[in-house]
């Protein structure tokens, strides 16, 4: 996380897909909230649920399990919410 103003960074080094980045961006308490992902490398994809459900090629491709994207979203509120 990185906070200039009312601006913040939130990175991951996983690829999250674009609902993820939606949803993250929309939980957030700043009005200008950016989601960098493949931070300090890469970590292959993190698929949301519904990727899971429709057997998407991220999900495929992941290495993380059903349900991983919505919990780094919702921890990463937590610590929007802190900041």
């Amino acid at each position: 996380m990185a906070r200039i103003a009312d601006t913040v960074l939130a990175g991951v080094q996983a690829e999250l897909n674009a609902d993820t980045g939606l949803d993250l961006k929309a939980a957030s308490p700043f009005p200008a909230t950016c989601v960098v992902t493949m931070v300090n490398g890469a970590a292959k994809y993190m698929a949301d649920t519904g990727s899971y459900d429709r057997i998407t090629y991220e999900a495929m491709n992941s290495r993380y399990g059903k349900g991983a994207a919505e919990t780094v979203t919702a921890r990463l509120v937590e610590l929007l919410r802190e900041l």
